[in-house]
């Protein structure tokens, strides 16, 4: 018991840490004599996700699967295109 307490604490103590180290201030000159404190909110770019193109495999035999979704360089290591098979190409 006495070491999940102890990793729990550590863990959230570097989590606590790190997220005040994240917003910093900035401090400028404003006049002679007075300090101004700014904070510039750091805005959180999502990744863009590559495009997936979702195929069902109907040949006969093919083992049942609904679909099956890839990025086209993984569909096309594989020899097939899919904008070939919706017709987009």
């Amino acid at each position: 018991m006495f070491i999940v307490h102890f990793v729990t604490s550590t863990v959230l103590g570097l989590v606590a840490t790190s997220s005040a180290h994240a917003v910093q201030a900035n401090v400028t000159q404003a006049a002679p004599g007075r300090v101004v404190a700014t904070t510039e909110p750091t805005a959180a770019i999502p990744a863009a996700r590559p495009r997936r193109y979702c195929i069902s495999d109907r040949r006969e035999g093919a083992p049942r699967r609904p679909k099956i979704c890839r990025t086209r360089d993984e569909w096309q290591a594989r020899g097939f295109d899919p904008l070939i098979a919706i017709g987009q190409l």
